[in-house]
């Protein structure tokens, strides 16, 4: 009973290290399908970018007699010469553009005639030109020109002259006086309205009540307190 207890036990964890190893198994059979998957994906990428080059190479190259023959119509472009090569930025800085000019080149004249109808004519007129020689002065004498612009700009500053500056000082009073005038005017606007107010008050008394009707007036209020009492 015991030896077959414990042969039961090694088949039950031989058959669970089975099927671990099965589900292992089959996870890095994934792992390795997704790894293809991908290398398939790059290389459709790459193709993708080879056609795109491809197509773009096949469209310059058809449409390369229709560039060439609006290069020699149109835009006249050339390559560089050794001559359109200098040796340093200051002599570049030196060169003339509109004096240089290659042989043989060509440039289009834009006439826009005065009526709305008719077609613009661009004729193409040919230039030949010498070759332009190009003469460098050296760094030295740019050098000595700037204290010579500076001494003349410093001659020219010292020959103008001053113009007289004329300062207009005003007068004012000071505000301690301007104060008392104001307080002064105060005290005499305050003392004419006291002035005219009682004399306002005593008109309208006389206006709107005589002396008959104050005393009528008087002896009601009297006999009235008498007969409260």
């Amino acid at each position: 009973m015991t030896a077959a207890y414990r042969m039961k036990g090694v088949g039950w964890f031989g058959g669970c290290v089975a099927v671990v190893l099965g589900f292992y198994l089959v996870s890095l059979q994934v792992a390795a399908e997704r790894k293809k998957l991908e290398a398939v994906n790059g290389q459709i990428r790459s193709a993708q970018r080879d056609i795109r080059a491809l197509e773009t190479e096949f469209d310059t190259r058809g449409n390369l007699a229709q560039l060439e023959r609006w290069n020699g119509d149109t835009l006249a472009l050339s390559a560089p010469t050794a001559g359109q090569f200098v040796v340093s930025e200051a002599a570049l800085a030196a060169l003339d553009v509109n004096s240089l000019r290659a042989d043989g080149v060509q440039t289009a004249a834009l006439l826009v005639p005065s009526g709305a109808g008719s077609a613009v004519t661009v004729p193409i007129v040919p230039v030949t030109a010498a070759p332009a020689v190009v003469k460098l002065a050296p760094v030295q004498m740019a050098q000595v020109s700037a204290p010579r612009a500076m001494n003349v700009a410093i001659q020219a500053a010292s020959k103008t002259a001053l113009k007289p500056v004329v300062i207009r000082a005003s007068v004012s009073t000071p505000r301690s006086a301007e104060a008392a005038l104001v307080r002064a005017a105060k005290t005499e606007r305050l003392a004419a309205v006291a002035k005219v107010r009682p004399q306002a008050v005593a008109m309208l008394d006389r206006k709107l009540l005589s002396d008959t009707t104050l005393g009528d007036i008087m002896s009601g209020a009297r006999s009235e307190s008498r007969k409260r009492r």
